[in-house]
């Protein structure tokens, strides 16, 4: 898909200039626009028909990052997924200038910064171009596949280089096929008031977006949209088919209101609220004021499928507020969820089988406001959780449907406790002490259900909790460095204690907890970046895919993560739409 937005002075930060489509990176963002919009192919004899491409990179994160080099990778060929015909012509160039561009007869573009070294933030970002792309023949969907190597200012011994990579999609329409300008009368409008949009388009499937809108318009150039309380996205949608598969192109346009709604599924307010309109869903207005306020996050549920690589919604759950970040683990085919809520100490255990939630009335008993942990543990379910005395314990439920008695294990310094069944014994992963020292510990609870600890390491300054799970037959923990660097251990499940293997995942860069899910072979890591936005990422145990946004959701908390079915299940503290 290829995107345009026309945008009026007053337009949201989510606004793109013309003709471009962004990419989230975990350390840049990236839009790309293209002359002409969208991209047609070459007629099937003559000339090439010329694209120029414009790709203007961003600092996500307020702290900068050295930029050692960008290659720009152009699919050469005379395939649906090939954009240049040749090479013969192509041109490169950045602003600002003094950066060495080249460009390979294999389409690889190569800019170079000027001394071997570049600064990007989020005030100086970096516009690379690169014009006269002669377009191929073949209608299809290319991709352009941007590697930039990064690091972090200060001392290189401590902080290497990465390599940063992501795919920007390039949709090539028929000659013929047109989606012109989408224009709004008036661009501003009173709360309540209607806009008229048009267009001219030719030759494809044309729909027109917005709110909960979704209308066919083929076969018009115009529609009229009413009562518009709230600035609006408008978005006219052209698809055109192809044997290669469908392209989708967008040209969108912002109109805003004078006083509009706001309509936020979490409002914070760090000082107060002053406003002379307020609706709420009660009986009453609601007044706010600074000392009243009281954060009461409820949980919500989101869903991965990785055969369409897409997340569904953000839902509510219907469980009320949560007074601590929720477990999730599955057991004989179904979802099983514990959280401590607010106004109560009893723990909610609740189930779910692929349609409806199920509050199981047997808690595993009272509990402080602090994490839970949940996993299977062969037929069984064993939870960990902290008592309102502040001492660990678990319970086992091996039905499903009762807990047994509470035994007591080793209870964290700070963070949560992470469990995993190796197939004979449980796990745990936690921050612990030795002495003065604060220590990542790991523990395997004995026959005698005692938890001696087995490993203990002292020389990483780590916060927030460890993640541990059984991944092609290691136990594997993750966890996030003071710095927001991610370090990975692991040894054979049945490998001597001190037999563990360290290495820093160095493209990662996380602001709180990383959760995984294990899938066959296949690792899930989840993780927020500096901004709050979710990412996901998988490894076959050779390789990582490049962490993917989830959503536009922000959070300061990461789900919990398990694999049910056929697709990944996320639930956390957070946003999310009406039930």
């Amino acid at each position: 898909m290829t995107t345009d937005i026309a945008a009026p002075d007053a337009a949201p930060d989510e606004a793109s200039p013309a003709g471009a489509s962004t990419e989230a990176g975990v350390e840049l963002l990236y839009t790309l626009s293209t002359a002409p919009f969208p991209v047609q192919v070459s007629a099937a004899s003559g000339a090439y028909r010329p694209a120029d491409m414009t790709l203007v990179l961003t600092r996500r994160a307020a702290r900068p990052i050295e930029c050692g080099g960008i290659t720009v990778s152009v699919p050469v060929g005379t395939a649906a997924t090939a954009l240049a015909a040749q090479t013969t012509g192509m041109t490169a160039s950045t602003d600002p200038a003094g950066w060495g561009a080249t460009v390979a007869a294999t389409g690889a573009v190569t800019f170079t910064p000027p001394g071997g070294v570049a600064e990007i933030d989020k005030a100086n970002g970096l516009a690379l171009s690169i014009a006269k792309v002669p377009v191929n023949r073949t209608e299809g969907r290319a991709q352009l596949t941007v590697a930039v190597r990064w690091r972090v200012p200060g001392d290189p011994s401590k902080n290497p280089w990465s390599t940063e990579t992501v795919q920007l999609p390039v949709p090539k329409f028929p000659p013929t096929f047109s989606l012109g300008e989408l224009r709004a009368d008036p661009l501003r409008v009173a709360h309540g008031g209607s806009v008229a949009l048009s267009w001219q388009v030719a030759n494809g499937s044309f729909r027109l977006r917005y709110d909960k809108a979704d209308i066919s318009v083929t076969d018009r150039d115009g529609y009229t949209a009413h009562n518009i309380t709230q600035d609006t996205l408008f978005q006219l949608r052209g698809t055109s088919a192809s044997g290669s598969g469908e392209a989708e192109a967008v040209r969108s346009v912002w109109v805003t209101v004078d006083v509009p709604d706001v309509v936020v599924p979490t409002l914070t307010a760090t000082r107060g609220v002053v406003t002379d309109r307020l609706a709420a869903r009660t009986h009453t207005v609601p007044a706010f004021t600074a000392t009243a306020m009281e954060h009461r996050p409820e949980l919500s549920m989101r869903s991965f499928d990785p055969r369409q690589r897409r997340w569904s919604e953000p839902v509510r759950l219907p469980f009320g507020p949560a007074a601590a970040p929720p477990a999730i683990a599955v057991r004989d085919g179904k979802l099983h969820l514990l959280f401590r809520p607010y106004g109560s100490e009893q723990l909610t255990w609740a189930e779910y089988q692929g349609r409806n939630w199920r509050t199981l009335s047997n808690s595993p008993g009272p509990a402080a406001a602090a994490p839970v942990a949940l996993t299977a543990a062969g037929t069984s379910l064993v939870c960990s959780y902290q008592a309102p005395s502040g001492e660990q314990f678990t319970r086992t439920s091996s039905d499903g449907a009762s807990w047994g008695a509470a035994s007591a294990m080793p209870a964290p310094t700070r963070g949560s406790v992470s469990l995993c069944w190796d197939g004979t014994a449980l796990n745990a992963a936690m921050w612990t002490q030795n002495g003065a020292l604060p220590m990542l510990g790991h523990f395997r609870r004995d026959a005698q259900g005692e938890w001696p600890v087995t490993y203990g390491n002292m020389f990483h300054p780590s916060v927030h909790s460890p993640e541990l799970v059984l991944w092609k037959e290691n136990l594997t923990c993750y966890y996030r460095h003071l710095h927001g660097e991610m370090w990975t251990r692991w040894r054979p499940k049945a490998g001597p204690p001190e037999t563990w293997n360290a290495q820093k995942v160095d493209d990662v860069r996380a602001s709180s907890n990383v959760r995984l899910a294990v899938a066959g072979t296949t690792l899930y890591m989840l993780f927020p970046d500096s901004e709050g936005t979710l990412h996901l990422r998988s490894s076959d145990g050779s390789t990582w895919s490049a962490a993917a946004p989830v959503d536009a959701y922000r959070t300061l908390e990461t789900p919990a993560l398990a694999w049910y079915g056929d697709r990944l299940i996320a639930i956390g503290r957070g946003g999310a739409c009406s039930p």
